[in-house]
């Protein structure tokens, strides 16, 4: 006889998954995007901007722009993000709009390779600058110097956030002020130059020089999109945001009025203290801003030392905010059975997805090894915005394909549509500048095919064509099993 209280339904129905607790707040939440997004790029995305566009208004023209492409992606990002509030963010919308095997696909590329490079990349510049306070780059030790100290941060970012993620986001809180006191000097000094009258950098015409080329233009909108890149991590945890409907499209849209802000002043400080062959000709211009400002004696080391440091913190912060927001997507995706069970697994006592970050912060390590982090930024940047672009073309076809489905924030549809044409213009443009590598990428991609319809594929499409091929062939040649 059944206890009373438990229907036969109740009993036969199966357990929720664990989710992670809601303990993300506003200020958690813009903290941690404004944590991952202020990483090496604003330090060194400049140099490749104003080298591919030949002028300071052009260059400041392309970060504007690229600003407003990624608050059109976040404010595209808030429907979405409020339609569908369980973390994963891209992985969940491209199940909703196109399916499992698009989201599987997705999985495969951006959770496997995309995410595990990207924070391979951003542990190597850390590790260059670090590395760089002890060594001198000609040593022959300087580059396994370097990816050790690379995989040593990673080592140590993925068992504080194993440890608790509330000791995760108290760290990433102080790296994110450190980070933005380094941008605020750098701003002060390029007030002190404009007040000193020392202003010959930017006295001539801003837009001399331009390059009226869009292919480097196409690179040039890379190198500042990977500065701002980050603001999606909101969307990857927005299962454990509290009130997500309201508080997903503030920390989107906030993070982004904060970013195009400092980013505009701090390259309009680099134009003001550099001249423009020293920007175009020199990678560690924020190190050289030290020096100009200080001199050359001692307080001009000093400068080099504080902005070396500066570079490395941020980086440091930025990879905290890129290994705990990149986890989510493999536990997430195990949960839905898209990936092995035990990838799913909390740690019963902090609450933390500790296979998921043992998971990322593995592939980051592979990743930091083989690699060199030159051509990484822009294929990564490839590789996003090419699902990005997809990401953004769901909010359309969902309006039409579900227009019933709850929806408390709709973005204006023109907002959307111009997200859509910058993310093809963009992997149009690399696709035919640079063919060998993206067919490469094409090629990871129908990689993902096997995977899925061997050991995914929810309706066993393989094995239900195998067992019919199965019968042909016996039919055929009169055998038997």
């Amino acid at each position: 006889e059944k206890p009373e209280g438990k229907s036969e339904e109740a009993e036969a129905a199966p357990a929720a998954p664990t989710e992670l607790k809601a303990r993300l707040n506003l200020g958690h939440a813009v903290s941690l995007a404004v944590g991952q997004t202020i990483g090496s790029g604003i330090f060194v995305s400049p140099n490749d901007v104003v080298k591919h566009v030949g002028s300071v208004g052009m260059s400041l023209v392309i970060w504007l722009i690229s600003g407003t492409l990624s608050m059109c992606g976040a404010l595209t990002f808030c429907e979405l993000g409020t339609m569908f509030k369980r973390s994963g963010g891209e992985y969940q919308y491209i199940k909703a709009a196109y399916g499992h095997l698009a989201s599987f696909l997705y999985l495969w590329v951006c959770g496997v390779v995309r995410n595990g490079m990207g924070c391979a990349a951003i542990a190597l510049t850390f590790a260059h600058y670090f590395t760089d306070l002890f060594m001198n780059e000609d040593d022959k030790y300087f580059t396994v110097a370097k990816k050790s100290a690379a995989t040593g941060a990673i080592v140590i970012i993925i068992a504080v956030n194993i440890w608790s993620t509330k000791i995760g986001l108290w760290m990433q809180n102080i790296f994110t002020a450190l980070k933005l006191m380094a941008l605020g000097v750098l701003v002060v000094m390029g007030i002190y130059f404009l007040a000193a009258g020392k202003t010959e950098n930017i006295k001539h015409n801003w837009f001399e020089g331009t390059t009226i080329n869009f292919a480097r233009w196409t690179d040039a909108f890379f190198a500042s999109l990977w500065a701002y890149s980050g603001w999606n991590c909101i969307n990857m945890m927005s299962g454990e945001i509290k009130n997500p409907t309201k508080t997903v499209p503030r920390a989107l849209v906030l993070t982004n009025v904060i970013m195009i802000s400092i980013y505009l002043v701090a390259n309009i400080a680099y134009h003001t203290i550099l001249p423009i062959s020293t920007l175009i000709n020199e990678r560690a211009i924020a190190v050289k801003v030290g020096r100009v400002v200080l001199g050359d004696g001692t307080w001009g080391k000093v400068g080099e030392v504080f902005f070396g440091v500066s570079v490395a913190i941020s980086t440091f912060g930025a990879l905290s905010s890129s290994l705990m927001g990149s986890s989510r997507l493999p536990f997430i995706a195990a949960q839905e059975d898209m990936f092995p069970k035990f990838v799913a697994l909390i740690q019963v006592k902090n609450g933390t997805p500790i296979v998921g970050l043992l998971t990322m912060g593995t592939l980051a390590t592979f990743w930091v090894w083989p690699i060199d982090i030159g051509g990484l930024i822009k294929y990564v940047g490839f590789l996003s915005w090419a699902w990005w672009g997809m990401c953004f073309f769901a909010v359309p076809y969902l309006r039409y394909t579900q227009p019933g489905y709850p929806r408390t924030f709709r973005v204006f549809l023109p907002v959307t549509a111009f997200a859509i044409l910058a993310s093809m213009y963009l992997t149009i443009g690399q696709f035919v500048g640079n063919p060998i590598p993206c067919l490469g990428w094409l090629a990871v991609v129908a990689a993902g095919l096997p995977l899925y319809y061997g050991f995914v594929d929810p309706d066993n499409t393989c094995r239900t064509w195998m067992a019919w091929l199965l019968s042909k062939l016996s039919h055929l040649l009169k055998a038997e099993l």
